[in-house]
């Protein structure tokens, strides 16, 4: 079953005006790349920036697989054996994580390991894994 990130607001600002400013600094700005090498250089590293941040808008998600949890944000997948999740919690923290919105859940896993994540439905994704594992503490 697979679940989709939560997009917030905040986050969206954040990475779409990445975009919008690699975007604008070579359009815009006065005084520009001087030569054909360097506004080469100027519109790849813009391209290649925004395709990157694209990728993570669009391509974050949360599997689950029997009993293994997929998380995969753009290029970057992490699979953790859901009998090893300890805890889920509520929290905002806003360390860089495969979460689109800072209304995340702390999954606790293994015995010091923590991902944050930000399923839509919460409760479903929640409901899903303890069906796999009645072991989690639920801290919703």
């Amino acid at each position: 079953m697979r679940f989709y990130s939560k997009k917030g607001i905040i986050t969206g600002v954040i990475l779409w005006g990445t975009v919008i400013f690699l975007i604008g600094s070579i359009l815009f700005l006065p005084g520009g790349p001087e030569g054909k090498g360097e506004t080469i250089i100027a519109v790849l590293v813009s391209g290649l920036t925004s395709a990157f941040i694209s990728w993570i808008w669009f391509g974050t998600y949360y599997e689950i697989n029997g009993s293994q949890l997929k998380v995969v944000g753009g290029p970057f997948r992490w699979k953790i054996d859901i009998m090893t999740i300890t805890s889920i919690r509520k929290t905002r923290n806003p360390l860089s994580s495969p979460a689109l919105s800072l209304n995340r859940l702390e999954v606790q896993y293994g015995k010091w390991t923590t991902i944050l994540i930000s399923p839509k439905n919460k409760k479903q994704f929640c409901a899903e894994l303890s069906k796999i594992n009645s072991t989690i503490d639920l801290y919703l």
